[in-house]
């Protein structure tokens, strides 16, 4: 999980940069669409793992949960953006799609160097 830490503070840090060097603050909607972005990789990622003990029926149930909670997560974040900071939302949808291909791209290479993938 260091490789996660270093990608999340590396990207916050890459927008932080982007944001002093273009004096747009639109930049902090992509700082944070990337933390949304590996907030639910995770999330999800803790629920896979957790389910994997529990029975089929109740493992979906929880899956089921879990996606709604998370979906929800995002509209939130993605409404409160728009009315406020409606300038944001593009920054933000690419900071999402970040967070999201980066977190997986790192969670399923470490999956795979354990030999679990």
């Amino acid at each position: 999980m260091k490789n996660h830490k270093v990608a999340l503070w590396g990207g916050t840090a890459i927008g932080f940069v982007a944001t002093g060097l273009t004096m747009s603050w639109a930049f902090l909607g992509a700082i944070l669409g990337y933390w949304l972005g590996f907030v639910n990789t995770l999330w999800l990622y803790r629920d896979t793992v957790s389910g994997m003990e529990l029975d089929t029926l109740t493992a979906l149930q929880k899956m089921r949960r879990s996606f709604f909670a998370r979906l929800g997560l995002m509209v939130l974040v993605v409404a409160l953006i728009g009315r406020f900071h409606a300038e944001w939302l593009l920054f933000l949808a690419l900071g999402i799609a970040a967070g999201l291909i980066v977190s997986l791209e790192l969670m399923i290479g470490h999956l795979l160097k354990q030999g679990k993938g």
